[in-house]
């Protein structure tokens, strides 16, 4: 998510708001999908999954979901795919980052997939989007949306799409994506609704507060009690002389290209990329609250965290401090050590059912025995006043029920995501892995934990691989509780 998205490598700041005039009208033949992920109307939620190669760029595999999850039907997607505008060519980065939302409203969920590195005319490096449209029949035909940034705001290209995320940010009803842009820009908002001919009802830019925004990663959610979409961004002002990064927060509605709040994260060495950020209601007071993992190494013996803000009715309520969570807190399985990289990747989600979301934190750097870089995922359960050790829970190639065993650089939980895949009301824990499938080559391996009455658990655990999804490398995409 990230500044240069590594998808496809590991597996690979302006003013004013300009418009741009609604092209054609939706069509309204269908209420707008139930589901954001439901790409064919069937009620179930299908799973996306980004990385792999297809000749010298990426690819996105879909799989369908069924009432028992994520079932067989497999939907493998790049710029060669019928209906897919483009071509195939190196340092596109087509599948660097995803969402999902019903941008026509037609009833059926759409895919949102960013090319950052696509040259667009003469302009090398502008990016873009490429929406694959849902219908009866799934995911099929698509419409390319390039950056609306004025190329004199560019700096040699505006890398549009290394990170993009959905919600209704204005709070009219319509979708809207909100998209990095590495110009003067910042981060731009797409209003909906959008069309298959190209159509948006127009654009702003979220930097017009800032001197010149850096925001890398991007996620959105529910923070405040109303229904428009809550927007954070991690980054920084480039032009503050502020090493320190902050998570900026703009509130969802009629102001949301204004920033209404910020949190203070000291930038204690470096900044990685990943699914670093996720919003849930830890503490169910009705506010969603902001989880960064900092799943990094510095040289002066830190070592990977996650630190919680809780929110408030405006937006982050800076009345309660920040919480900070390691493997030496009190309840949390193993200890910390140098190279864990805990919270190198995030999710939010209620496992349990019980109200509170929870937090699934990657430690994909763990070693299990001789095994460096196995990896481990650790869920911190939600409860009254907010998430703690208490109950947490590690999961790795090593517990019973999870198929496969560890290796070296496995890095099991380097992506994870929090979904309820089987509409029981509890999250699945879906969990990214570099695994060796061959003698030589890595390949992708998705294992899916289920959502239980006391937890996440292993029994009736599956896994994805290369063998039945043709595909390396994988990482998770998708909503992420947007």
């Amino acid at each position: 998510m990230r500044a240069r998205r590594t998808a496809l490598a590991a597996a690979v700041a302006l003013a004013a708001a300009v418009g741009t005039p609604l092209l054609t009208a939706p069509a309204a033949s269908a209420a707008p999908a139930k589901l954001s992920d439901d790409f064919n109307g069937d009620g179930y939620r299908d799973f996306v999954m980004l990385g792999g190669s297809h000749g010298k760029d990426g690819r996105v595999t879909v799989v369908y979901g069924t009432s028992a999850g994520p079932g067989t039907r497999v939907q493998t997607l790049h710029q060669d795919s019928p209906g897919i505008p483009g071509a195939v060519e190196e340092g596109d980065w087509w599948g660097a980052a995803a969402t999902t939302a019903d941008l026509d409203r037609d009833g059926y969920a759409d895919l949102v997939v960013s090319s950052p590195g696509e040259n667009v005319g003469t302009i090398q490096s502008r990016g873009g989007l490429t929406v694959v449209w849902g219908s009866a029949n799934g995911l099929g035909s698509g419409t390319v949306f390039n950056s609306p940034v004025p190329q004199e705001y560019e700096n040699q290209g505006d890398f549009f799409g290394e990170d993009v995320v959905s919600g209704d940010f204005d709070g009219d009803g319509d979708p809207d994506l909100a998209v990095t842009s590495n110009s003067q820009v910042g981060v731009v908002l797409l209003k909906g609704p959008f069309t298959r001919a190209g159509g948006k009802s127009g654009w702003d830019s979220l930097g017009g507060g800032y001197g010149y925004l850096h925001a890398p990663n991007l996620v959105a959610g529910r923070v405040t009690a109303d229904a428009a979409t809550d927007l954070y961004m991690l980054g920084s002002d480039l032009q503050d002389g502020d090493i320190n990064m902050r998570a900026y927060f703009h509130r969802g509605g009629s102001t949301f290209t204004q920033r209404a709040g910020e949190v203070l994260v000291p930038d204690d060495g470096g900044h990685q990329g990943g699914d670093i950020l996720a919003i849930g209601d830890f503490d169910k007071d009705g506010y969603g609250d902001l989880a960064i993992g900092r799943g990094y190494e510095t040289g002066d013996g830190e070592r990977g965290y996650v630190t919680v803000q809780y929110g408030g009715s405006g937006g982050p309520n800076a009345a309660r401090k920040p919480v900070k969570f390691t493997q030496n807190t009190t309840g949390v399985p193993g200890s910390s050590e140098n190279e864990d990289y805990f919270g190198s990747a995030i999710a939010a989600g209620d496992v349990n059912g019980d109200g509170y979301a929870d937090l699934a934190v990657g430690a994909r750097g763990e070693d299990l025995g001789t095994k460096r870089n196995a990896g481990s995922v650790t869920v911190l359960l939600g409860r009254a006043g907010g998430l703690s050790g208490t109950g947490a829970k590690s999961y790795s190639q090593d517990t019973s029920g999870i198929t496969s065993s560890p290796e070296t650089d496995d890095q099991f939980g380097a992506y994870l995501k929090l979904t309820d895949y089987t509409r029981d009301g509890r999250a699945d824990l879906m969990i990214d892995t570099n695994e060796q499938l061959g003698y030589e080559d890595r390949w992708g391996l998705v294992h899916q934990l289920k959502g239980s009455t006391s937890g996440i658990t292993t029994t009736g655990s599956k896994s994805y691989s290369v063998t039945s999804l043709n595909l390396s490398y994988a990482r998770l995409g998708g909503p992420f509780a947007r």
